[in-house]
């Protein structure tokens, strides 16, 4: 949203690990050198405040801070408002955001951005503000951020009324009203649902047992933070072979403990980035000591009392201190069952984000954001997938947000390109796109051998190959180049035909 006041921004080089995704979000303001460090500008003009804005939002580490700044009090260009001033925004007296997480805040903030004037409640079950969930299996179990430092920055001045702490229940879509737990009801004109997902976890494993822990909210990190410290834990088994499995494995290395990696398919990161770009990253972590066990499931959970005797399915046996299960996460969506809103595998919106229902209708007044939302990405295909990334959640967000104020006819189609990050051993894997879309894989720049490189992701269509995603491996200045390319097809040459001579 175009502002009308300069901004002052700093950036706290401790936190920064040069991802460059403010460049891609404000490139005036924001350059990596071919030395790979990050330049900006303190003091950024009005016309360029609000990409600086949304740049301190998408920040992955939250290394940005940002001072100053002033909305138009009319509405913007390019505001949903028609020119009568009879707006969706100004019919709608209270707008209720279901999920007290990223995706939530950044669609209230877009609501107020856009003019709206209600009433604005945003309803959490954790007790915290919305704060930064990557982190948590990184720096803050590492020590190096405090629960302090988590807290989004952008928007922490945001008009709401917050109940946190309070878990909602059900949906009545016909009556637009929440239950609550407690049985209380809260009416709204609109509603963002944006409930985030849950831990997943393993049936068989003891789900009483205070040595098993999953790693979703701020209180699940503190607790594994304990057990690693407070109790001096030597040996942890980490389940599940993503970003968080592969991220506390780095951790628990870095904090001199033995650590065990099991996981039930091949390679580390397969679902992600494929096998071929997997096995590096098995590489990365096997060369700093991991002990990685792919292909491999636990058949036995025993507590002895001082720890945790596992059974694998090859006859091994492991003792461990406790075990920390990184399997991804369920949508959060018990509460909408009998809504008539399709859940099955999160709330299915359209290419708006608005709700659809069990029929297929769009609900004008209900849109979804983040880890929740299964949308079709028209950028790719009609599929309906769920993105489950932080950059994804603030850009759902705000879309959600301007949609509901819109409603289904007049609002614009969702299509961003995905991006997410992370970082195994001192290696910083960054990522545009959708890499599991891709069919073919090509390394367009550096070599896997040196394990920095540029690997581009293709899959055939009627159309060309369509670029579907690229991955990097430390560099970050060269995958920026391939962010725009991301969704489009190259047609392919026409091929050359020789006559052959009859004798």
């Amino acid at each position: 949203m175009p502002e009308t006041a300069a901004v002052r921004i700093s950036v706290d080089n401790n936190r920064c690990h040069i991802y460059g995704i403010c460049q891609q979000e404000a490139p005036e303001v924001f350059r990596i050198a071919e030395g790979g460090s990050l330049h900006y500008t303190r003091n950024v003009p009005a016309r360029f405040a609000a990409q600086a804005r949304q740049a301190v939002r998408v920040c992955p580490m939250q290394a940005i801070a940002i001072r100053g700044g002033r909305f138009r009090e009319d509405g913007a260009p390019g505001d949903p408002a028609p020119a009568s001033g009879r707006t969706p925004a100004r019919r709608r007296r209270r707008i209720v955001v279901a999920g007290g997480g990223l995706a939530g805040l950044s669609a209230a903030t877009r609501l107020r951005e856009r003019g709206f004037d209600g009433e604005l409640v945003i309803v959490g079950e954790e007790r915290h503000r919305p704060y930064s969930r990557p982190p948590l299996s990184k720096q803050y179990l590492a020590g190096s951020l405090g629960a302090e430092d988590l807290p989004f920055r952008a928007d922490a001045s945001l008009d709401a009324h917050w109940q946190l702490d309070t878990r909602v229940v059900g949906l009545d879509v016909a009556g637009r009203s929440l239950e609550l737990r407690g049985g209380e009801r809260l009416p709204f004109d609109g509603l963002v649902i944006a409930t985030g997902v849950d831990a997943r976890r393993l049936p068989e494993a003891p789900v009483f047992s205070e040595r098993v822990r999953t790693i979703r909210t701020l209180e699940d990190a503190a607790v594994v933070q304990r057990a690693m410290h407070t109790a001096r834990a030597h040996h942890v088994v980490i389940l599940g072979g993503g970003f968080v499995g592969c991220e506390l494995a780095c951790t628990a290395r870095e904090h001199g403990m033995d650590v065990t990696l099991v996981v039930h398919s091949a390679p580390l990161l397969r679902r992600v980035l494929g096998t071929r770009i997997g096995t590096v990253v098995g590489d990365i972590q096997r060369r700093a000591g991991v002990d990685v066990r792919l292909s491999t499931r636990i058949t036995e959970w025993r507590d002895t009392g001082d720890g945790l005797r596992l059974r694998l399915d090859d006859g091994d046996v492991i003792d461990s201190d406790f075990v920390v299960l990184g399997l991804g996460g369920v949508p959060r969506t018990e509460w909408l069952r009998g809504s008539g809103l399709d859940v099955s595998d999160g709330v299915l919106t359209d290419e708006t984000c608005h709700a659809v229902d069990l029929g297929g209708t769009a609900v004008p007044h209900i849109v979804a954001a983040g880890d929740v939302a299964r949308w079709p990405n028209p950028r790719f295909d009609t599929v309906p997938r769920r993105i489950e990334h932080l950059i994804h959640a603030v850009e759902m967000g705000q879309h959600a947000a301007d949609s509901l104020l819109r409603g289904p006819a007049r609002s614009a189609r969702f299509t961003p390109v995905p991006r997410f990050w992370s970082e195994q051993h001192g290696t910083r894997i960054q990522a545009v796109g959708i890499p599991a879309l891709g069919e073919e894989v090509e390394i367009v720049e550096g070599s896997l051998r040196s394990e920095r490189f540029v690997a581009r992701y293709t899959r055939p269509t009627r159309h060309g190959p369509q670029t579907v995603a690229a991955v990097a491996f430390d560099m970050p200045l060269e995958l920026l180049a391939h962010r725009d390319l991301v969704g489009h097809t190259t047609r392919p040459q026409p091929r050359t035909t020789t006559r052959r001579r009859r004798r």
